[in-house]
């Protein structure tokens, strides 16, 4: 435990040229005022504003019987929205880099409520089967290179009706991939998400329709749930 965080990360693997810039102090203190707005319209051009892609995502997460997981979470920003919340469930949030989570920390302590901060490296998650009611992951979807083992991460934690919702830009066309791989991004589209969602067990996979942006929602479901 350091600096309020709980490091898991043993050997960190190799990373792209913009998860070490996300290892940056600075990078971190400047995140959610300016780096993510920046990141944002660059990847998706019509990004939404802060209120409104809260709202969506809390919607979508539905009421979650259980620990919600922010995976990809960065400094906190929406763990920090949904532990604000009344009545909040419990809230966790996942991320590699260690600058960003001990700034999220500092944010939480100012904030006043509770979030508890794990550094881990998908696609693996440090948690017992079937113990969270949610999984978020917020544009953390093109930092996973091996997306199947993520899928199957993230219905192994889920409670039974427990519901993954993640966003992602829309997959550029080749001259954009080939630049976001050099940056060390993997852009998804909407039918790779559906397939290794499928594959992995989840059910009710649906598809929210905005520009340059996928948002996608999915549930575990029980032993008597129609896929």
């Amino acid at each position: 435990m350091a600096e309020g965080v709980a490091d898991l990360v043993v050997d960190p693997a190799a990373s792209g040229p913009l998860q070490r810039g996300m290892e940056q102090r600075w990078v971190a203190r400047s995140y959610e005022r300016y780096m993510r707005p920046v990141l944002q319209r660059a990847l998706t051009r019509q990004p939404l504003d802060g209120d409104s892609e809260f709202v969506l995502y809390r919607s979508l997460l539905g009421k979650p019987e259980g620990t919600v997981l922010d995976v990809g979470c960065g400094t906190g920003l929406l763990a920090r929205r949904l532990a604000h919340e009344p009545d909040a469930p419990p809230v966790a949030a996942l991320d590699v880099s260690r600058a960003m989570l001990e700034e999220g920390v500092a944010q939480v302590r100012e904030a006043g409520v509770a979030v508890d901060f794990l550094r881990a490296e998908a696609p693996y998650l440090p948690f017992h089967d079937g113990v969270l009611g949610a999984v978020l992951m917020s544009d953390a979807l093109p930092f996973v290179a091996d997306l199947p083992r993520m899928m199957m991460e993230v219905h192994r934690v889920l409670r039974p009706g427990g519901r993954w919702v993640a966003s992602t830009y829309a997959s550029p066309g080749a001259p954009r991939a080939l630049l976001h791989r050099g940056v060390g991004l993997h852009p998804r589209g909407e039918a790779e998400l559906r397939r290794e969602a499928a594959a992995a067990g989840f059910v009710r996979f649906e598809r929210v329709s905005l520009p340059s942006l996928l948002v996608v929602k999915a549930e575990k479901g029980s032993a008597q749930t129609p896929r």
